[in-house]
């Protein structure tokens, strides 16, 4: 059996993985490295070979990128495929350690300080103002910690230069890359995709460094494609629980921005917010016109059909009170008329 691996990157965790990962679940079964232990590169790869048994793919961000090739180069016989987002193949650059070492610096007097001054240029310039987004961001800088940044670095500084065996991986691999990474930008990818046999690359629009945690959805849909096409492995439509829009995973995913701006609505700073100006509010999440339009007008049916979680919108109804009989229609997947004549017996509008 293989196993999806997904691999963090510097000061990183399932955070910037998990909601990837809950799509892919049921495609085959996941694991989250764990990359906080080890001084090298190397080592870090030879570790999540040791301790996941059989077949892999390995889906690496930013230096877990560097970690997933590593692992090919280790193991090829085990690892079927690999999924590289926002990553890079060179070995250390001239200058790179100075700057490195600032960076240590900051981080042991203050790790906060250096959250506030690493995240921003790392996100897309449209979401360096998303509270929430910098908030969990900050908070897996936090938890992660001066020991961990300082081990991280060195394992970076001592990189193995990728682009000396890449040329030999015999997997398919998936590139990802996105249009506003200026760390890691679309032409060092595209190097790497020149290079591997069987390579293909895909560029997310509106996403800087952290794609995967500013376009999840986006994400979720290459790597669910690339699954399918590759290794015949799809997604299932619904949960084992039928016709309940509740546990509609390829829904949820769907609706990650419906979910996670709902979800905001938890914070007393964000609710004024939706008050204040509901339609710039919506924009901080980068919904779609479509799902703007579906939350604006309160249609709670159209939420549900675009992705919203029915336990996640709800939120809108504690700032904005809504008829019980429109969120009963949104659960049951009924539009309000027909839930109004087939639940309630009432007659239809019209």
């Amino acid at each position: 059996m293989t196993t999806l691996v997904y691999i963090p990157g510097l000061l990183s965790d399932s955070t910037v993985w998990g909601p990837i990962a809950e799509a892919t679940k049921t495609v085959m079964p996941i694991r989250h490295a764990e990359v906080t232990g080890n001084t090298s590169i190397p080592t870090m790869a030879s570790r999540i070979l040791d301790e996941i048994d059989g077949d892999l793919i390995a889906i690496g961000h930013s230096m877990g990128g560097r970690v997933a090739m590593e692992m090919a180069r280790q193991a090829p016989e085990r690892i079927r495929g690999l999924v590289l987002a926002n990553t890079g193949y060179q070995p250390r650059r001239e200058g790179e350690e100075a700057k490195r070492q600032q960076m240590i610096d900051l981080g042991n007097h203050d790790m906060a300080a250096l959250a506030d001054q690493w995240l921003p240029p790392m996100l897309a310039p449209s979401r360096t103002d998303d509270t929430e987004l910098l908030g969990r961001l900050k908070a897996m800088v936090l938890r992660a910690g001066p020991v961990v940044h300082e081990r991280q670095i060195r394992a970076l500084l001592d990189r193995p230069d990728a682009g000396a065996y890449m040329a030999n991986f015999k997997c398919p691999v998936l590139l990802i890359a996105a249009r506003e990474d200026g760390w890691s930008p679309i032409a060092q990818h595209r190097e790497i995709a020149e290079v591997v046999p069987d390579a293909e690359l895909v560029i997310i629009e509106h996403a800087g460094h952290f794609a995967p945690v500013e376009r999840a959805e986006d994400v979720a849909s290459a790597i669910c494609d690339w699954l399918h096409r590759r290794f015949g492995r799809r997604t299932p439509e619904k949960e084992a629980i039928p016709d309940t829009p509740l546990f509609d995973r390829a829904g949820s995913i769907r609706g990650y921005r419906i979910n996670k701006m709902a979800m905001a609505l938890g914070q007393p700073a964000n609710r004024e917010a939706f008050k204040a100006n509901e339609e710039a509010y919506l924009d901080r999440f980068g919904l779609t016109p479509e799902e703007k339009a579906a939350v604006m007008r309160r249609d709670w049916h159209e939420m549900v059909r675009l992705g919203g979680n029915l336990f996640f919108i709800l939120k809108i109804a504690a700032v904005d009170p809504t008829p019980i009989t429109q969120i009963g229609a949104a659960q049951a997947g009924m539009s309000h008329d027909d839930f109004l004549y087939e639940r309630l017996g009432k007659k239809r509008n019209g």
